[in-house]
């Protein structure tokens, strides 16, 4: 077998080469044979039509010769003078395909009689004059135009007055006779004799100029001084066959067939210059010379034009390939590629395939044109010049105009210059950043009516260059104007509700702030066995209470989309900690073993929100151990995939309790729904799976789960992480507790004297100094008598609320850098945005646990402390990534410190910037700003800021002004913010200049 294959290696590679040298023959002496035979047929047909051109210009020499005969002669010459000037013509022998050469002579029809007779009574030519003569057809009409002079004489057409009963050789004589150039009969006329065959005619009109005058140069003059016309007519094929002779010299006539049309519209032709001329059904036939077997022949052909004067002859000149390659050239291209009939045939299929793919992209092309005109958006292309490349019906409508008068023209052409400006707004940034983008915006049509439209645009890059230029943008625009009123009437509906929760909240939050905060404080000074037992059970049942109130509280948030991610690092080997902490002692007090199971992959810090993950697994867990009567429930992390940068992890939790019915699980995640419809009491409250799918969503993950009645369930879900390298992996902070506030002097701000007692014994057993105001303006007070480290601000409070007192202190330049960390039982997103508009530092929601509360003072104030077990994220640490500034400088601190303070100038001047043009009505203006912002934040790692920059950029679309400023207001509470954290992680900017 190996000596075979060794064998027969070289054929294979024999016979492949000869293939290859077979096609590479074959196309080469095809291709050569075809040149040949396209140029030869080019050549003739060049030299075909310069005869013609020539033929047609010689014929119509003659008869304007006539016409200068009788111009010469005033306009009268006598048949003895038109006789002898047609035969020094030699008409038989220079021009054989003349059968008559004529003169009509223009009548009135009361010179009727007198025409006759003197016709009759001519002898100038004929010694016995013509008795017989008359004006044919019979009749009388109001004029004529009578062929008088006939050479050779020829009695079947001598007296007919060409205008009678043919209305449209009238209208070409009149035309002829107010232009005072020559025309051609646009139909050939069939001559019976002496055989069948069609003939042609051109005239020219006479005029009576009298002597030492000159011919008419107007309409009316030419009219008033017409005397007829001269004309011949002559064989077509005799013209075309004695044309082509001289052309077709030395090759059979049979290999060129040629075909003669008259033009129906010299003007429209000329119109269509620039492209290949082509022959219509408009056109008439002269001569046709193709024989009949050329049709569906492979053919060689082409149209060139004949003209003289105002007249256009089209010469479709055929003939077939093959004959003009001769035999030779027929046998030469398959001897060479015998050999290769394999790879001919592949290549045979490949252009056959190609063919089909372009006819199926026509197809497509006209089906994709049709689908647009009948969908129902408006749908434009448009260029960097502003200029249509394409509108569907529905667009060029709303235009008031036709499609195809849109197409071509700028913006500003087609609509009012306002509105194409707005539009074009709109369209710059896709040119600029060659993102796609969806925004909503206001449109009047003709009609004057005022829609809203959800406009996708699309960035196209005719090349397919995805780095490179954009070439033009994509809309489609849907009009959104009935959703565009349900929205609205539905988020004022929405707010209605907000406000009732978020004043539901505070009513509800406030005591369990105290009966959490002294819970905590008489279990750690309570020393028998008892009533520790008794506060633990309070404490445990106040956080699942304050669990569910979240639950409640936070779906319309989640629902609406209005929770923000965070982006901090943390590790899943704290989170299952946390875990543990919270829920292994309800899982114990079940039987159960609670066993966690992390792939060794994600052992390592990773960044992305750990509340939100938290809080997923929290429900998932713990629904886990309530349906469970025993076994273990196991909580696993995998990574699934890579996405980018990113780890997709899935995250599993196992039960062996009561499992859920497969027809069940469709709806498990669908809100209001419970597998087991036994009462809440029992089961939950029925919003934990809804909130946690939602969650989930805003994590980038997916959710599902797979059970088995009477065995278990297994619920899973996804979510994107972000792996932090090491170098960028803080050191473990020290947990917060007794002594983390040591030193520090705290401005506490209550207007609830029981909150009070309870935040002020907090605080101080962390080892603060404690001063408390009971509101805003109380606080104020307190701040120009003592300095302190830090204030915890209430929000709502009565004589001034927390966000006003806040607002002054941000305003006095002596304390321009204390920490004002908000504390409220307003917990919605917008209460948070709020407050930090305001320039509050810090949120805190109320009850907030004991931990946490001393935890985020302290890191406040830049005490390196860790987040406790059941704490929320710092909200500081999503303002600046020093991971990305390091990244982005080399990890280099001068560098680092000097971009990062760099930023902060050009943000200042960008804040006065945006504050000046939503002032002055230039929300373009104010746009370019934040986006110029929204680069550099992301660039020194300032990403929330960057977020915030690009929603402003959004919003900055016509229709959304008062929200545009109400980000303006947050971007300049993040600002301060974000200006006092960066003074606190890099140093003063003094240290940056002596560096």
């Amino acid at each position: 077998m190996r000596n075979t294959g060794r064998t027969a290696a070289p054929w294979v590679g024999g016979v492949t080469l000869a293939l290859l040298a077979g096609v590479g023959l074959y196309l080469g002496a095809a291709h050569a044979v075809a040149v040949d035979a396209q140029a030869r047929f080019d050549h003739l047909a060049r030299t075909g039509r310069q005869q013609l051109d020539g033929a047609v210009h010689e014929y119509a020499d003659v008869v304007r010769g006539l016409a200068a005969l009788f111009q010469a002669n005033g306009g009268t010459v006598s048949r003895l003078q038109f006789h002898r000037y047609v035969e020094t013509l030699g008409v038989a022998r220079h021009y054989p395909a003349i059968e008559s050469i004529n003169y009509a002579q223009y009548v009135d029809d009361g010179a009727r009689d007198a025409f006759v007779a003197a016709v009759r009574a001519d002898r100038g030519v004929a010694p016995a004059g013509y008795p017989d003569f008359a004006i044919r057809p019979a009749g009388h009409r109001p004029s004529y135009t009578v062929l008088s002079y006939l050479e050779p004489h020829l009695p079947e057409k001598f007296g007919v007055d060409l205008t009678g009963g043919a209305p449209a050789v009238a209208q070409t004589m009149d035309r002829a006779r107010d232009s005072g150039r020559m025309a051609a009969s646009g139909k050939p006329i069939v001559v019976e004799h002496p055989v069948r065959h069609p003939a042609l005619g051109l005239r020219v009109p006479v005029y009576r100029i009298p002597a030492g005058g000159a011919a008419p140069r107007d309409v009316e003059g030419r009219r008033a001084a017409y005397a007829g016309s001269v004309g011949i007519g002559f064989s077509i094929p005799a013209f075309v066959q004695g044309a082509l002779q001289d052309a077709m010299r030395g090759v059979d006539a049979r290999l060129v067939a040629l075909q003669l049309y008259a033009a129906a519209d010299a003007a429209a032709a000329d119109a269509g210059a620039t492209g290949p001329l082509r022959v219509n059904g408009a056109d008439a036939v002269l001569y046709d010379g193709a024989p009949p077997a050329l049709a569906g022949a492979d053919l060689l052909e082409t149209v060139l034009p004949v003209r003289f004067d105002d007249n256009l002859w089209k010469a479709r000149f055929v003939a077939r390939r093959a004959d003009l390659a001769g035999g030779f050239g027929r046998i030469v291209p398959w001897l060479a590629g015998a050999g290769g009939f394999g790879a001919t045939l592949l290549v045979y299929a490949l252009f056959l395939n190609l063919a089909w793919s372009r006819r199926t992209a026509v197809e497509q092309r006209r089906l994709l044109g049709l689908v647009l005109d009948n969908v129902d958006a408006y749908v434009y292309l448009k260029d960097r010049d502003r200029r249509y490349r394409y509108v569907n019906a529905k667009m060029a409508a709303a235009c008031g105009r036709a499609a195809q008068d849109v197409v071509g023209r700028r913006d500003h052409d087609v609509m009012p210059p306002a509105q194409a400006d707005a539009l074009w707004a709109l369209d710059r940034p896709v040119f600029e950043l060659g993102e796609k983008r969806a925004v909503q915006n206001p449109f009047a049509g003709t009609d004057g009516v005022v829609r809203q439209l959800w406009s996708v645009k699309v960035p196209v890059r005719f090349d397919g260059d995805a780095d490179g230029d954009v070439d033009a943008v994509l809309c489609v625009s849907t009009d959104v104007t009935e959703l565009h009123a349900l929205k609205a009437r539905a988020d004022a509906a929405g707010r209605a509700g907000n406000d009732f929760l978020s004043t539901m909240s505070h009513e509800i939050r406030t005591p369990m702030n105290s009966i959490l905060g002294m819970a905590y404080l008489a279990r750690k000074h309570a020393d028998e066995p008892k009533q520790r037992d008794y506060l633990d059970k309070i404490h445990h049942a106040a956080q699942h209470l304050l669990g569910v109130l979240n639950r409640v509280l936070d779906r319309p948030w989640t629902e609406a989309g209005k929770v923000e991610l965070e982006r901090l690092d943390f590790t899943l080997d704290a989170l299952a900690h946390d875990l543990a902490g919270q829920l292994g002692a309800q899982a114990a007090a079940r039987g159960l073993v609670l066993e966690f199971d992390v792939a060794p992959e994600l052992r390592r810090p990773l960044r992305g929100d750990p509340l939100r993950l938290e809080q997923v697994l929290l429900n998932l867990v713990g629904n886990a151990i309530r349906f469970s009567e025993q076994g273990t429930v196991h909580v696993r992390a995998r990574v699934e995939r890579t996405v980018g940068a990113d780890l997709l992890v899935r995250f599993e939790v196992e039960d062996h309790g009561i499992g859920i019915a497969h027809d069940d699980l469709a709806q498990l995640f669908a809100p209001g729904h419970e597998a087991d419809p036994a009462p809440p009491r029992r089961h939950g409250a029925g919003l934990g799976l809804v909130i946690g799918r939602q969650l989930v969503e805003l994590l980038q993950g997916t959710v599902g789960a797979t059970s088995t009645p009477g065995q278990g369930s297994t619920f899973w879900f996804t979510a994107r992480l972000q792996p932090v390298p090491v170098a960028h992996a803080a050191a473990e902070p020290q947990p917060a507790g007794p002594g983390a506030l040591d030193g520090i002097a705290i401005l506490l701000v209550e207007d609830n004297a029981f909150n009070q007692l309870v935040a002020r014994d907090l605080l101080e057993d962390a080892g603060a100094h404690v001063t408390v105001a009971g509101n805003g303006a109380d606080a104020l007070d307190r701040l120009a008598e003592r300095p302190v480290d830090c204030v915890l601000m209430d929000v709502r409070m009565p004589v001034m609320d927390g966000l006003d007192a806040t607002r002054r202190i941000r305003r006095d330049p002596a304390l321009a850098d204390l920490k004002v960390i908000a504390m409220t039982a307003n917990a919605g997103p917008d209460d948070q945005a709020r407050c930090l508009a305001a320039g509050m530092d810090e949120f805190l929601t109320k009850p907030a646990a004991p931990e946490t509360l001393i935890a985020t003072v302290a890191r406040a104030l830049g005490r390196n402390v860790r987040r406790p077990d059941n704490g929320g994220p710092r909200a500081a640490d999503a303002l600046l990534d020093v991971g990305v500034l390091s990244d982005a400088f080399g990890g280099q601190p001068d560098q680092m410190r000097k971009y990062a303070f760099l930023f902060l100038d050009a943000a200042r001047d960008g804040m006065q910037e945006i504050e000046r043009g939503l002032a002055a009505h230039e929300p373009a203006r104010a746009a370019a700003v934040a986006h110029r912002l929204k680069s550099a934040a992301r660039t020194v790692g300032a990403l929330g800021f960057g977020d915030l920059c690009a929603e402003l950029e959004r919003q900055l679309e016509p229709g959304a002004p008062g929200q545009a400023r109400t980000l303006a207001a947050r971007l300049r509470g993040l600002l301060a913010r974000l200006e006092r954290h960066i003074h606190a992680e890099l140093g003063a900017r003094q240290q940056d200049h002596q560096a």
